[in-house]
């Protein structure tokens, strides 16, 4: 079965050129510019080498966008003017044949040349301190809020949280991401199904949650809420969260702050119209092509989060209740039979211990 990928670089598209138009009183159009060709570059360089790759792709001028293969990509470093190839690895993703360590203070920028007569090049890119995860937890929390009714709604869920180690730095920016994997043992599963080896995995794809130390007023960051995760099937038997947090950039940082500003507009008559957010990104010498994405330089820390079902209290339906109520009624999801009929059906992961 496939598997939902693990992490998924939080610069969309979407998010770059309209990112989710809010929905205002009025219709705003965003003025695009429209050239030959548009890019979108979504580049990540952390210190793991799960997450040293480009995804280059081409917009259209009928909007589309499709994976650009034949580029040149290459890290420029400032140490001894290094220069890095990726090897294009398909479906417009290129990364490099080897690790490429990353030092504090180490200088990187991208440079890609479609073609002989346009070159995309980031800005230059300081590899920030690595800051440690050094404790996750949760807590039961009840969420409320208004529908579209009036009514006020209540779910019961978990708080997860972690805390951090010490800044060296005031100029210290963290992300955060998350995926989670669960058990699902399928009730009626058949008795030579492996089905007992079976996890599903899903991730945090329109997940933002950036801050800094200038919001946490310290050294170091206590009981920062990553998510809220209501109560349902997921916590039958056991949940681990995997919370990541990447150490980035002004630059990134700012970045982000822009898209989840966007994000967040009320759609009032009010709100400003929806404007195209820029990243680090730009073709030389050619105002008229754009680029969209950012060039992301970090340092990754990890850190599960792991609840069992004996310690929660609230009551909520498990994988159990919604099977043998699918059988009174003659309608049993076919996830009571094989876990591998989920979506995320995968492996144990590495985190799951």
């Amino acid at each position: 079965m496939k598997r939902l990928t693990s992490y998924r670089y939080t610069v969309r598209i979407l998010a770059l050129l309209l990112l989710a138009v809010p929905s205002c009183v009025e219709k705003f159009e965003l003025d695009i510019p429209r050239s030959t060709q548009n890019y979108v570059v979504e580049a990540i360089l952390l210190d793991d080498a799960r997450f040293q790759k480009v995804v280059l792709s081409k917009i259209n001028l009928d909007g589309k966008s499709e994976p650009f293969d034949d580029a040149r990509v290459v890290l420029q470093s400032d140490n001894d003017d290094m220069e890095i190839a990726l090897e294009p690895r398909g479906e417009g993703l290129y990364s490099p044949l080897v690790f490429v360590p990353l030092a504090r203070g180490d200088k990187y920028r991208l440079v890609i040349d479609t073609d002989e007569e346009t070159k995309i090049v980031s800005d230059w890119e300081e590899v920030p301190d690595a800051i440690a995860l050094e404790g996750g937890s949760w807590e039961s929390h009840t969420f409320e809020f208004v529908n579209d009714n009036g009514v006020t709604i209540k779910r019961n869920g978990i708080n997860f949280k972690v805390n951090t180690g010490t800044f060296q730095s005031p100029n210290t920016f963290l992300r955060y991401d998350f995926e989670t994997a669960h058990i699902n043992e399928a009730p009626f599963r058949d008795p030579r199904c492996d089905c007992l080896n079976c996890y599903i995995i899903s991730g945090s794809d329109e997940f933002l949650n950036i801050t800094s130390a200038t919001e946490s007023e310290g050294k170091s960051i206590k009981d920062h809420l990553i998510t809220f995760l209501p109560l349902d099937k997921r916590f039958s038997f056991r949940l681990t969260m995997l919370v990541r947090q990447t150490a980035i950039t002004r630059n990134a940082f700012h970045f982000y702050q822009s898209i989840d500003q966007q994000r967040n507009l009320n759609g009032s008559i009010f709100d400003p119209p929806p404007a195209i957010i820029k990243g680090n990104l730009y073709v030389e010498g050619k105002e008229d092509i754009n680029v969209y994405g950012l060039f992301e330089v970090g340092r990754l820390s990890e850190i599960p989060i792991t609840i069992y079902k004996s310690n929660i209290k609230n009551e909520f339906l498990t994988y159990l209740d919604i099977c043998y109520a699918g059988a009174r009624i003659n309608n049993i999801e076919s996830f009571c039979f094989s876990c591998y009929a989920e979506e995320g059906a995968s492996p144990r992961p590495y985190y799951f211990e």
